[in-house]
Order: C-alpha cells, then sequence, then structure tokens
C-alpha cells in the first residue's frame, strides 16, 4: 500500500500521533529519540519512543516504532536489520515496526522469531463496528465521518512594497534574488516569486478565521463550476491586506542599492475554494491479526510539512485533533520533537 500524500516525516509523525491515542496514559512520545546502544556503544535514532509510567521515577513501558515508508513491502533483510537494531537497545520493554507499504511474508517471520510486532498503514476500509467498537457506530468511517476542505486563496493579487531605504520608485520582478541584509543569498527565499507565495499563505492564515471571511464562508455555499464535479467556488469579493514583514529580513536590489523590505500590502479578490481532493482515511492494523491500533483521517495542508490529523482509538470515544506544522529542520529529519498530549472530542453517538 502507498502513502502518496504523505512525506515519510508526515508519516512518521502521524505514527506518534496514533501512539499518543493507543496509550492516553503516555507520560512522554518523542519522534527521532535517541536511545542508547550498549552494543555499538552510542546512542542511535529510533523513529517513535512511548514512555508509560507505573509512579514518578518508575517506568512501567518504554516502546520503540521504527517507521518506514518505501515504495514496495519490507524484505526479510530490512526487518532483519531494524529487529537487531531494537533488540540492542537494553532499555526498550517494546519493540514494533510500521511500514505504509506492508511486508513481505519472510518478513513477518523473521519479525515473529525475534518478538518484534508489526504494523501497515493502510487504507480504512473495514467497518466501524469491526475495529472500533467503542464509537457505538457501524459503516465505514468516510460515511460516519464525512470530511473535505475548504480554503481560502487570492485571486491574481497585487503586491505594494513598502522599503523606505529605497533610493527612488522601484519594481521587483518575480525572477529577481533575495537577499539578507549582509548581501547573502536568504536561506527561505531564494527569489520574490518564492516569497510573494509565501506571502499569500500567510495572509489568507491570518484572514480565513476573520471577518467577512468567516461570513462569507458561512452564508455563500462552494459550487463547481462545471457539471461533472470539480473544484467548488464560492462568490470573490474585494479585500486588501498589509503585513509586516520585517521580521522576515528580506532584503533586495533597487538601483544597485541593497534595501530592507519592510510591509507588504496585497489588493485584489478573496474567494473559498473546495478542492475535489478529499482527506485520506488510514488505519494502523497489527500483522498478522488485523487488530486495529488507530485510525485516522489526514488532510495536507497548503505548506510543505503542513498536516491536519484526526486520530481515533479502538478502546475509546475520544478523538485527537492535531493540526501539524512541521518547521523547516524537521522536513528532511525529525530529532527529539516531542509531542503534547491531544486536543480531546467526544464522537457523536
Amino acid at each position: 500500500m502507498d502513502t502518496p500524500l504523505l512525506t515519510p516525516m508526515l508519516v512518521q509523525y502521524l505514527v506518534g500521533l496514533c501512539c499518543l491515542r493507543w496509550d492516553p496514559d503516555a507520560i512522554d512520545v518523542t519522534l527521532g529519540d535517541m536511545i542508547l546502544d550498549p552494543a555499538a556503544g552510542k546512542a542511535r535514532d529510533v523513529d517513535v519512543t512511548v514512555t508509560i509510567a507505573e509512579a514518578p521515577g518508575i517506568t512501567r513501558a518504554f516502546k520503540a516504532y521504527e517507521v518506514k515508508r518505501e515504495n514496495t513491502a519490507l524484505d526479510v533483510a530490512e526487518v532483519e536489520q531494524l529487529c537487531l537494531k531494537l533488540l540492542d537497545m537494553s532499555t526498550i520493554t517494546h519493540r514494533a515496526v510500521v511500514s505504509a507499504s506492508g511486508f513481505t511474508e519472510a518478513a513477518q517471520t523473521k519479525a515473529a522469531h525475534h518478538g518484534v510486532e508489526l504494523y501497515a498503514m493502510k487504507p480504512w476500509s473495514r467497518p466501524l463496528e469491526e475495529q472500533f467498537p467503542a464509537l457505538s457506530m457501524e459503516g465505514l468511517a468516510q460515511e460516519c465521518f464525512p470530511a473535505s476542505q475548504t480554503l481560502l486563496f487570492w485571486l491574481q493579487p497585487q503586491f505594494n512594497l513598502v522599503a523606505p531605504e529605497a533610493p527612488e520608485p522601484f519594481t521587483v520582478q518575480l525572477e529577481d534574488a533575495l537577499f539578507t541584509a549582509d548581501a547573502t543569498p536568504h536561506p527561505r527565499f531564494a527569489t520574490f516569486a518564492a516569497y510573494r507565495d509565501e506571502l499569500q499563505l500567510r495572509s489568507t492564515e491570518i484572514l480565513f478565521s476573520l471577518e467577512p471571511a468567516a461570513t462569507v464562508l458561512r452564508t455563500f455555499p462552494t459550487v463547481p463550476r462545471d457539471a461533472g464535479g470539480g473544484t467548488a467556488f464560492g462568490p470573490a469579493w474585494p479585500h486588501t491586506h498589509t503585513l509586516d514583514v520585517r521580521d522576515d529580513s528580506v532584503c533586495f536590489k533597487a538601483s544597485g542599492k541593497l534595501v530592507r523590505l519592510e510591509a507588504v500590502t496585497i489588493n485584489g479578490h478573496l474567494q473559498w475554494q473546495k478542492p475535489e481532493d478529499k482527506p485520506v482515511y488510514y488505519v494502523l492494523e497489527r500483522i498478522p491479526d488485523g487488530m486495529a491500533f488507530a485510525g485516522a483521517i489526514v488532510a495536507m495542508g497548503a505548506r510543505a510539512g503542513d498536516m491536519l490529523g484526526v486520530i481515533f482509538s479502538p478502546k475509546s470515544r475520544d478523538i485527537g485533533v492535531h493540526i501539524v506544522r512541521l518547521a523547516e529542520r524537521h522536513r528532511t529529519a525529525i530529532r527529539r520533537l516531542k509531542l503534547e498530549l491531544p486536543t480531546l472530542a467526544a464522537a457523536a453517538p
């Protein structure tokens, strides 16, 4: 099974959220933890660790999960390597491997031999009553918890840039390079085109919950333009939004002089749109018996590393709602990132 929407780091984060729902009494869940491997004589990375305590200073369980997002099922060599890595870490009490692409039969046999549990992340296709009886619902998760996204967009925006140090009126082209105050290339925004995209996202993240956007969303439906469906659109309305951007430390060259950008005003029209793409429903199942570990509804954000996850436990009616925004340093590797306890909502009867 493939998870095309999720990067490896988001898969790792999603598994960590599932661990929170499975072990609600956990006192610590860490992504990219560093655990001592006495055989290697050094600390080594473990994708997800969960600590459960009986009393202060007394650990009842220290669980470790290795998470893999590959294009094909994990084979016996890959699973054996992961098993031996976890078995050499003597402080760990429970060991598991999670795959977003499944396992070969030989890999399953090897993991069973070493006493390491296997879990597969797969489409959530079984009725709720079979795996999540605590919810007291019947039917598929997609039927009981229908989900969609409605997002706010700028239409053909115009940007007015404020740079008081500029010697004369100026224009900035999309391909123009951006710099820091010491004239080195900007570490986040190489060109104005990249920065423009960031400013549009930043603006809509502020405006979506304010007036008039909130009232427009409540009042006017979004309607597909084509009879066959597709993205649905609401009415557009004119708007102006000014952003203070001094903290971005963005500089550009105007008439040969390096000047700092202090504010940006966006003029244009705003519009609510409902993309045709729907959130994805996953379930984390133990191999080979199919026991559910957690269920998840996942919607991707507009930014790289952004995700909304709604997490279900087979043991309770509590639902975890998580807005995930990976910092830039975590998009390629997560190290020692602590997860906070989720905000809980009760499932409808």
